[in-house]
């Protein structure tokens, strides 16, 4: 995997990255421009979400979201988009004889939307019915409010979809001056895997990113290590069960212990071999699914573990997780546990990196987005292979600590835990 990459950075500050794979004759390939919910200002939250959907709703050549449909439709493949807090993307994948097409169509979408009135007003009809829906989904809600809790008062605690009062406050003309602000060039990005053609690609690549603006590249709020955590929040539902997560900030991608970091976490609630799974529903049958997760991101990270349960015994299995996570910051995880873990994903990787455009295009966008050096395979398997027990003991000790905790619940109306009670179940029970 990545054998083959070229990264061309063009002087208004783009970047167009391939990687040429043997045999194929399919591509992957998208836009990805440096604008998210993170670099927007308060009153703009959910703009960059909002323009995303908008952009393929008609351009300057391609005037409708029907003509767009039909063009890419046809190659059989598909095409989507995505915001995320920091990046906005717009993909493709279709046969190789479909990409100038494709750039064609996508890149005059992006440089030259229509952003007409009456298409704004569609569309905000649905973001706002998208907005109601989530506030519905009490899952949402939840892992909603472990960002704002864990990072109370920054812009990553806000929603990426924004709320019905920054919504509503779009038209027209503050749409197409944000995209003229926003969209620049400087940080952008352009990937292609497949069966692609380097020159080729930065030939019809180029006149998009030259008409995007060349205003710097819009700045984020970078994430403190010492940012206050809320402790505990709550959320309220209608449903029968009651959800917990518990939230720890953990290390980023740039740090050398993610890798101890990912084994950490699968050992505490990875799967149905992890110590939560077996305490917490193989002994003592409290709940149908417990787990954990990390992300590890430029200037964050996180680990939560959750699980829903019913209102009597949640207190209960607040207490056994509180077990666990002691118990990995107390002693060394066993030789044979450790040696299980450690190949389990040294061939998660291996499997992972087993070649297809569509790997190649998520390994090469993390590397570039994340400013990440491109590595292979080998390299990752040698860091995981080489962690230690006594290096998961020490960032367990270091990461599951209650004042580097946040515990959201999510409890029934009728529900009469304490929460200030659960939380000391946690950490003392």
């Amino acid at each position: 995997m990545l054998e083959n990459v070229k990264i061309t950075k063009l002087d208004n500050g783009a970047r167009i990255a391939t990687s040429a794979m043997q045999g194929s004759n399919v591509c992957r390939l998208g836009f990805h421009i440096p604008m998210g919910s993170r670099r927007e200002k308060a009153s703009e939250a959910g703009w960059s979400h909002f323009a995303e959907h908008m952009i393929l709703r008609g351009s300057e050549k391609y005037p409708s979201q029907k003509i767009i449909n039909r063009i890419l439709g046809r190659f059989g493949g598909y095409k989507n988009a995505a915001t995320t807090s920091l990046w906005t993307g717009f993909y493709a994948r279709v046969p190789a004889y479909g990409i100038g097409e494709t750039i064609d169509v996508l890149g005059d979408a992006i440089a030259h939307p229509l952003f007409t009135q009456s298409e704004i007003e569609i569309e905000r009809n649905a973001i706002l019915a998208e907005i109601r829906m989530m506030a519905d989904d009490s899952n949402r809600r939840l892992i909603h409010l472990v960002y704002k809790s864990m990072w109370s008062g920054h812009p990553i605690g806000r929603p990426i979809i924004g709320t019905p009062k920054s919504i509503s406050s779009i038209d027209e003309k503050s749409l197409k001056a944000f995209h003229r602000a926003r969209y620049t060039s400087h940080g952008a990005l352009f990937i292609a895997t497949g069966k692609v053609d380097h020159d080729e690609i930065v030939e019809r690549v180029l006149p998009v990113f030259n008409a995007l603006s060349d205003a710097p590249e819009p700045r984020y709020r970078r994430i403190s290590p010492d940012w206050p955590i809320k402790p505990v929040a709550v959320d309220r539902c209608d449903e029968s069960e009651a959800t917990f997560m518990i939230s720890f900030r953990g290390v980023t991608n740039s740090d050398s212990r993610k890798y101890a970091q990912a084994l950490l976490t699968d050992i505490l609630g990875g799967d149905a071999n992890s110590r939560l799974f077996r305490n917490v529903r193989g002994r003592n049958g409290l709940a149908y699914v417990v787990g954990a997760n990390f992300i590890a991101e430029e200037d964050f990270g996180i680990i939560n573990i959750g699980a829903s349960v019913s209102p009597d015994s949640i207190e209960k299995v607040l207490a056994l997780c509180g077990h666990e996570l002691r118990e990995l910051a107390r002693k060394p995880v066993g030789r044979q546990e450790l040696s299980f873990q450690r190949e389990k994903f040294a061939s998660i990787a291996i499997l992972e990196n087993e070649s297809s455009c569509e790997k190649e295009y998520t390994i090469l966008n993390n590397c570039l987005e994340n400013h990440r050096k491109i590595e292979g395979v080998d390299a990752e398997v040698e860091r995981i292979r080489s962690t230690s027990a006594s290096d998961l003991q020490g960032l367990a000790a270091e990461i599951f600590r209650p004042e580097n905790c946040s515990l959201v619940l999510s409890l029934p109306r009728n529900c009469k835990a304490s929460p200030e009670k659960l939380r000391e179940a946690l950490f003392n029970g």
